[in-house]
């Protein structure tokens, strides 16, 4: 929702310069219509222990999917990412979320080792998640 987005984003990025981490792209038609939006974060907000930075949230209006906006949202973020120095980036996509799945293949990401999908799944199923997580990662050029 966009009181969640608020909240996060404002919580995070209202930090002073030097301590912000992670990456938010939009993607804006030209009269300046928010048409997708992308987020890569850590979970250590929420009281998750979950390593790195994961997207955390991926949003395509549905008058402009399947032109692209969603792989160069994610590119965005991996590039954003590796500039921060992290080694991968990770993503949890709910398993029937078939679109998702196949745009961050297509990006290179793959499956997570088995370890990590397990102890996402247990985590977001002790938050209250309802829906069993696909787990990705995408390697980092050093």
């Amino acid at each position: 929702s966009g009181t969640f987005l608020r909240r996060q984003l404002r919580d995070r990025w209202g930090l002073p310069q030097d301590r912000r981490v992670g990456a938010a792209a939009g993607a804006f038609d030209a009269q300046g219509h928010l048409l997708g939006f992308a987020w890569a974060d850590d979970y250590h907000q929420e009281g998750l222990s979950l390593d790195g930075f994961w997207v955390r949230s991926l949003v395509v209006s549905p008058k402009v999917r399947r032109m692209g906006v969603a792989t160069a949202l994610v590119r965005c973020l991996v590039e954003e990412i590796h500039r921060q120095g992290a080694d991968r980036l990770q993503a949890d996509i709910d398993e029937d979320n078939t679109a998702s799945l196949r745009t961050f293949t297509g990006l290179g990401f793959r499956p997570a080792p088995d370890a990590l999908t397990v102890a996402t799944n247990q985590q977001w199923d002790a938050a209250g998640g309802s829906k069993r997580l696909v787990v990705l990662v995408r390697p980092l050029p050093a």
